[in-house]
């Protein structure tokens, strides 16, 4: 694997979001180039600070409640256009 590719896959390393083969490929090259490693170091770091700094609200029962009509609604309004059955 060259810097290109893994600079490609490094948002999808960071989420634990790689094939076992592009994981395993993604590591080796790591071992052997410095800046993608150092690269990946703080990817990890920023997602950790991103992740530990995010406020997160429970969204009103109200809200859940239309979105889930609203989605219900949509999908039968379109079943007649769906391609595969």
């Amino acid at each position: 694997m060259n810097c290109k590719k893994a600079r490609v896959l490094m948002s999808a390393a960071v989420d634990s979001e790689l094939a076992l083969k592009e994981e395993q490929d993604f590591l080796a090259h790591l071992k052997q180039c410095k800046e993608c490693h150092e690269e990946f170091e703080d990817a990890k770091k920023t997602k950790m600070i991103i992740k530990e700094r995010i406020v997160q609200f429970k969204a009103p029962q109200s809200l859940v409640d239309a979105i889930m009509q609203l989605t219900s609604l949509t999908a039968i309004e379109h079943e007649d256009t769906l391609l595969f059955e």
